[in-house]
C-alpha cells in the first residue's frame, strides 16, 4: 500500500516537470510527510467546458488540490467513509466505491517518493523511502470523485469535496521484501495515456486493458527507482523535514 509521500518541489518545479497549463486552488506545496485524509495535488487532463473561460473547448493539463482519501458522490460525507486511500487494481472494478471513479475519472499523483514499512523478524517495522532520486518524480495512477455537502449553500465554492485514491498493486520484484504491494509507477507515456479522456469512450473494455498494461509497465519502472531505509521518526505524521528521507542504517 501507499500511506506517506513526500513532495519535495515546488509548486513551480511541478507545473514545469508536468506541463501543467493550470493550477487550481491552494496547493499544499513542499511536503516530507504527508498521510491520507489531508490534501495533496493530483494531476488531471480536461477538456475545458464552454463556461470555463478562453480556453474552451480545450485540452488542458490541471493541477487540483485534493483530499487523499476517496469519498464516492453517492456516500455520505467523510466523517462516515472509511479512508479510501489506495484501491487494488484486480478488484478495482468490482468495488461500488470505486468503479466510477476508475471508469470515467483518471488522476495522477506526483510524489518525489513515498515511505513504506517492512516489517522484521522481530515484529518491529522498518520505514524504507521509495524515491525517484533527487532530481526525479514519480507518477502515480489515481482515480478522483466528486462529492457534494447537502449541508452548504448553493453559492458556497466549499460545497464540493474533490477526493481520490491511489491504484496498488502486487509488488514489483525489488520492492517485494520490503512490502507486498506498491503504487502503479507510471512512465511519461503511460500517464499520457492514463490521463487521455478519449480512452473513457468505451469505458468497459478499455479500463481493464489500460490496468492490465499499466501494471507490467509498473514493473519494469520499478526496477529503476531507488530505496533506502530511513529513520522510524517517519512514523509520526507531526515530523516533517528533509531530515526523514535521509538514509539510515539498521
Amino acid at each position: 500500500m501507499c500511506g506517506r509521500t513526500v513532495v519535495a518541489r515546488s509548486i513551480g518545479e511541478l507545473v514545469t516537470l508536468f506541463d501543467i497549463d493550470d493550477v487550481i486552488g491552494e496547493q499544499p506545496g513542499i511536503t516530507y510527510n504527508n498521510p491520507p485524509s489531508l490534501p495533496a495535488s493530483i494531476i488531471v487532463d480536461r477538456v475545458l467546458k464552454e463556461n470555463e473561460g478562453d480556453h474552451a473547448g480545450e485540452l488542458r493539463r490541471q493541477l487540483h488540490a485534493a483530499r487523499w482519501g476517496l469519498i464516492p458522490k453517492n456516500s455520505q460525507g467523510p466523517a462516515n467513509t472509511p479512508l479510501h486511500n489506495n484501491a487494488r487494481i484486480e478488484t478495482v472494478l468490482q468495488k461500488p466505491t470505486f468503479r466510477n471513479a476508475v471508469l470515467r475519472q483518471h488522476c495522477v499523483m506526483p510524489v518525489s517518493g513515498y515511505y513504506e514499512w517492512q516489517i522484521k523478524e522481530d515484529g518491529s517495522k522498518q520505514p524504507f523511502y521509495i524515491n525517484a532520486g533527487d532530481q526525479g518524480m514519480l507518477a502515480l495512477a489515481g482515480i478522483y470523485d466528486w462529492w457534494l455537502d447537502p449541508t452548504k449553500k448553493p453559492d458556497d465554492p466549499t460545497r464540493w469535496l474533490l477526493s481520490f485514491a491511489i491504484l496498488t498493486k502486487d509488488a514489483a520484484e525489488p520492492l517485494a521484501p520490503i512490502h507486498e504491494r506498491n503504487p502503479i509507477l507510471l512512465s511519461e507515456s503511460s500517464m499520457t495515456e492514463w490521463l487521455d479522456p478519449d480512452n473513457l469512450e468505451d469505458p468497459e473494455n478499455t479500463t481493464q486493458d489500460l490496468l492490465n498494461e499499466l501494471a507490467n509497465e509498473s514493473d519494469e519502472i520499478a526496477g529503476q527507482i531507488e530505496f533506502w531505509p530511513v529513520s522510524t521518526d517517519a512514523g509520526n505524521v507531526r515530523n516533517n523535514s528533509p531530515a526523514l528521507i535521509e538514509a539510515r542504517s539498521f
